[in-house]
């Protein structure tokens, strides 16, 4: 199933640029990123945070939490890992970002369940693993493998064969019910008169 220009991606967006924000809370000279419009404080929080100079990581260990303005990022574990900087044991740009276990994103429109999300910003693409969920308002659709294009707002929700069952993509959706609820009670004003 594949959708573009949605709402599912916009988290998915908003999700690689949330988790590229969060080395900007421990690393503030990293990067200077903007996870919503709305701006505003970037909060971290996780049971331990370490940095590896010498293979250029970063690492957020129990209960990681990372918020902005109505944003929020949970996961068990997550690793961000940069390219080399220009100095010896510097930073340079991010390069991929790895969060593993009860993987929760939320937004006040959509939220997104997983067991593993990758990003990696050479080809600029999200992957989340595991029991999927993408909710958006009332609608809900799983899988079990979630690629996105960020930048080219292309998402696409699969349900890879898993332990000999052939997999499938399931949505449940709530049209609109505003047309059709105004052409009901003109029908039904129509019919009184």
């Amino acid at each position: 199933m594949k959708m573009r220009k949605s709402g599912a991606t916009t988290w998915v967006g908003t999700l690689a640029v949330l988790a590229l924000v969060s080395a900007a809370a421990i690393a503030p000279e990293l990067t200077q990123a903007q996870v919503s419009s709305q701006g505003g404080p970037i909060m971290v929080g996780s049971d331990t945070a370490s940095m590896n100079q010498a293979d250029h990581t970063q690492t957020l260990d129990g209960r990681v939490e990372i918020i902005q303005q109505d944003a929020r990022l949970r996961a068990d574990h997550v690793v961000m890992t940069y390219l080399p900087g220009e100095t010896e044991n510097s930073f340079g740009p991010i390069s991929t970002i790895v969060a593993t276990g009860n993987i929760y994103y939320v937004r006040p429109d959509s939220t997104v369940k997983g067991d593993k999300a990758v990003y990696t910003k050479s080809d600029d693409t999200m992957v989340v693993t595991g029991d999927v969920v993408l909710t958006q308002d009332k609608n809900v659709m799983t899988g079990n493998k979630l690629v996105s294009q960020v930048g080219k707002h292309i998402t696409t929700l699969d349900a890879n064969p898993v332990n000999g069952n052939p997999g499938r993509v399931h949505a449940v959706f709530y049209p609109d019910d505003k047309k059709g609820a105004s052409a009901s009670s003109s029908a039904s004003s129509s019919a009184a008169h």
